[in-house]
């Protein structure tokens, strides 16, 4: 069980240590000695960083919820929602309502005293349609807190949500970096995939239908009170989106460690996720109930996650927006498409990064890495396959470079040609 409190420790099982270059005890003090356990793997010629002249004065923020995170992580709900009140809406889509451990969970929060009140209409990619209804649903049942169960998708509407039950302001104008206008009710958050890290993120991402682009929600005020991370919530999870959300921790894990703006903090996250994506995806995808393999996809989906507030993704996801706002493309597939190619556009500046990424993927050359393992959970698509023609390239290319507060951390400049050229190598 990890459990972040500020007197912590982080306890990890046994097959940590068993980790290519990785020297695990079985207990480490708290975020600092993960940071510190990850620096100590790394090339010490990456003191000179290729995307800013060595540890210059760079200033960079970090924040996270209370998190818990290890086996049975779930069954502290109740105890961490009473806290916040009597009136609980809890947030998810169809798929995961039908599961078993949703119920349960329903179950401990009314046997604690709450009321329940449940909203499981997500869809993926939400609508802003969607969020607006959940909120209302907040605001009829009058509820203390909000409780997201499920993928990212679920968890960005309850973050969304529960800003929207406290201000009734319109969703479009919180688009951007701190424009919403204020927290909201308290947030507990209980991923059921392990891909986004949304639980730990203050961003929120939605389908804006009248443009055809997924634009995102970005601000302090949708970090969760509590993250309850629990690797079991995910063994039901099929092969697909297995391998789909865990490419999309991938993705977090390279922009950030190949960012404009990299800081070291972050850059033992992005490599600790790297390492266990390399060494459990396949497993999770393969045999879906090896709780080792779920564990490592877990741990490497939150920290991928907690590289998003300080650094965040780059030109990977600004590419992939358009692929998922118009043509459904799911998240993770949309980004593995898109990843090597990215990677070798920004290969000429990010040449000592990418090799360090090499190494702890285990290769000398890190985009075969990423490709074999993509081929390897099926997630090596082309965008043809989606519908995609290539006169719709032009036009996407466009609607990508308007996702500047991405496009400005990838460590090359992408112009538009670019991103043309990379969604021609995609197609």
């Amino acid at each position: 069980m990890i459990s972040l409190a500020p007197d912590s420790t982080i306890e990890l099982p046994n097959w940590c240590r068993n980790l290519p270059a990785v020297d695990v005890t079985t207990r480490l003090p708290a975020l600092a000695a993960i940071a510190a356990a990850v620096l100590a793997t790394e090339n010490r010629k990456e003191c000179n960083m290729n995307t800013a002249s060595g540890f210059d004065s760079r200033i960079f923020g970090f924040g996270m919820p209370r998190l818990v995170m290890g086996t049975g992580a779930r069954n502290q709900l109740a105890e961490h929602a009473q806290a916040f009140g009597q009136r609980a809406c809890v947030v998810s889509d169809p798929g995961v309502a039908a599961q078993p451990q949703f119920h349960e969970l329903l179950q401990s929060l009314q046997a604690a005293g709450l009321q329940v009140t449940t909203y499981t209409e997500v869809l993926p990619d939400p609508p802003l349609r969607i969020v607006e209804d959940c909120a209302q649903v907040a605001r009829t049942c009058e509820a203390d807190l909000i409780v997201g169960v499920g993928g990212g998708s679920a968890l960005d509407v309850a973050k969304i949500a529960a800003v929207l039950k406290q201000h009734e302001v319109p969703i479009e104008s919180m688009f951007g970096t701190d424009q919403t206008p204020g927290r909201g009710i308290p947030t507990i958050l209980l991923p059921t995939t392990a891909g986004t890290g949304s639980e730990v993120t203050p961003i929120a991402v939605l389908s804006d239908e009248a443009h055809d682009l997924k634009r995102g929600i970005v601000s302090d005020d949708l970090l969760a009170d509590y993250a309850l991370v629990d690797p079991e919530l995910c063994l039901t999870l099929p092969p697909a989106p297995t391998a789909y959300t865990g490419m999309d921790t991938l993705t977090h894990a390279i922009e950030a460690y190949t960012n404009k703006f990299a800081v070291p903090l972050i850059d033992a996250f992005a490599l600790e996720a790297v390492r266990l994506v390399a060494t459990c995806l396949s497993r999770a995808v393969h045999h879906g109930d090896d709780r080792d393999a779920r564990y490592g996809m877990s741990l490497a989906s939150l920290l991928g996650g907690l590289c998003l507030k300080s650094v965040n993704t780059a030109a990977v996801h600004a590419l992939a927006y358009p692929l998922g706002g118009r043509f459904h493309v799911p998240h993770g597939v949309a980004n593995s498409l898109l990843l090597p190619h990215v990677m070798r556009f920004n290969a000429p500046v990010a040449a000592d990064r990418y090799a360090t990424i090499g190494e702890v993927m285990g290769s000398t050359d890190c985009v075969a890495a990423v490709e074999a393992l993509s081929a390897d959970v099926g997630t090596d698509k082309r965008m043809r396959e989606f519908g995609v023609e290539q006169q719709h390239i032009s036009e996407m290319a466009t609607a990508a470079m308007e996702v500047q507060r991405l496009l400005k951390n990838n460590p090359r400049e992408v112009t538009l040609p670019d991103a043309q050229a990379i969604y021609e190598q995609a197609w």
